[in-house]
């Protein structure tokens, strides 16, 4: 019987390169998330329907991957992380000191017809920042957003801030259908002043709610919003939400980051548990953000009854290789030495392997018996720096090819050793 050896649509296999790659974005992640004192945190990949659904919206539970299991239970694939860290908090770590600080690097699945915005599996890494409500919070989730993708090579890097809830209180004022409002968050989001100030016009906005509309879409930056104020008792808590990304931006200048972050008052998220700031972070060309994240302040609630505020964001590893790789930044240029022993004498082959693994030296041994012309092409082709052939006793000097050069030493093993100096690693 013919078996098509494909993977599932949206799905794919990662090669020994592409895995480097992925690798080298998870060793940055895991080292600014630990220096901000981030601890991490692993959830199962196959989780409850209704805990991967809890505050998340209808649009992201129709996308999840969903089947019974063998008790005839309804479970799905995390299709992100919140939902799960947060069950994990509220049913295990209640008594944790807090604020709770949580990283994870995790796969998550999400079904879609399109994958020109993302494959059915992708990678996720983020922060959750648990039991704390103040500006501070905020500004050190953002902050962290910024240090991270500096840290990992990005050039030109911005961070567009709203607020879930500025938004939602005016689209309630206005009192537009679903279809209605759908058509005025495109012109925000476009900032077209021209259609904007006509829809208003055909659609009866009061005087006040259309220059409430009009001075929010011309704020570029958030210092620039305490020059707009809104009658709270007409716009529910919308100068509020004002004094919050203000409060935010303060922190922003502490930590040194403001001129990444623009003020957009369109911006909204998918997932319906944002309370607080929402935000995403881009390059230039790339198209698509490359995470984001926000406050959700009533999510915990829904898993344990007890009200805990949070903060976090998410970014996915793959948009990020996509923008370094756009921005011609290569983040494997200075690979770690490999060498190939050989020897007719496998005793002394494996010790001589053993003590250049010792300093820190990746060092392959050749398996293979094969003539030394076959052991210089593999060598050549698997991308080893050295190859060295060892005689029955390591005290003796080793013929020691430098690939690169394509040039022979006769030296000790110990010699050789000290030769690489700083390029050990």
């Amino acid at each position: 019987m013919f078996i098509r050896l494909q993977t599932p649509r949206g799905t794919k296999d990662y090669l020994p390169p592409e895995v480097e790659r992925h690798r080298y974005v998870e060793q940055k992640l895991r080292e600014v998330f630990q220096l901000w004192g981030y601890q991490e945190i692993r959830s199962p990949a196959i989780e409850l329907v209704e805990v991967l659904s809890t505050g998340v919206g209808s649009d992201l539970v129709d996308s999840m991957f969903k089947f019974q299991d063998f008790d005839g239970k309804i479970v799905a694939l995390r299709a992100e992380m919140t939902a799960p860290v947060a069950r994990i908090v509220t049913t295990k770590m209640l008594e944790a000191p807090k604020p709770i600080r949580l990283f994870y690097i995790s796969n998550v699945f999400r079904y879609s017809q399109s994958y020109l915005e993302r494959e059915r599996e992708f990678w996720q890494a983020g922060v959750e920042l648990i039991g704390c409500n103040t500006p501070a919070a905020d500004g050190e989730v953002l902050s962290l957003l910024a240090s991270f993708l500096k840290k990992l090579g990005l050039e030109e890097v911005r961070i567009d801030v709203g607020h879930a809830g500025l938004l939602k209180d005016l689209l309630r004022a206005a009192g537009l259908d679903k279809k209605k409002k759908g058509v005025l968050q495109g012109l925000l989001r476009y900032r077209d002043e021209d259609r904007l100030e006509k829809f208003m016009d055909q659609n009866s906005f009061s005087s006040e709610l259309n220059e409430a509309f009009l001075r929010l879409s011309r704020c570029r930056r958030l210092e620039e919003l305490s020059s707009v104020s809104l009658e709270s008792s007409t716009y529910g808590k919308t100068d509020n939400y004002l004094r919050a990304l203000l409060e935010v931006r303060d922190a922003l200048v502490d930590y040194g980051v403001e001129n990444l972050v623009f003020f957009d008052f369109s911006l909204v998220r998918n997932i319906e548990y944002y309370t607080g700031i929402v935000f995403e972070a881009s390059v230039p060309n790339l198209g698509l953000p490359l995470g984001g994240g926000g406050r959700y302040d009533n999510l915990m609630e829904k898993f344990g009854k007890l009200k805990i505020p949070a903060t976090g964001f998410a970014v996915e590893i793959e948009k990020c290789l996509q923008a370094l790789a756009s921005q011609g930044f290569q983040p494997l240029d200075k690979r770690k030495v490999k060498v190939l022993v050989a020897s007719r004498f496998r005793d002394s082959a494996i010790k001589a392997v053993e003590a250049i693994r010792s300093t820190g030296i990746t060092a392959l041994l050749d398996v293979t018996k094969g003539g030394r012309n076959e052991v210089l092409e593999y060598a050549k082709r698997g991308g080893m720096n050295h190859v060295i052939f060892v005689d029955f006793s390591l005290e003796k000097p080793a013929a020691i090819y430098d690939i690169q050069l394509d040039t022979v030493k006769n030296m000790t093993i110990n010699a050789f050793l000290q030769s690489m100096g700083d390029d050990r690693k």
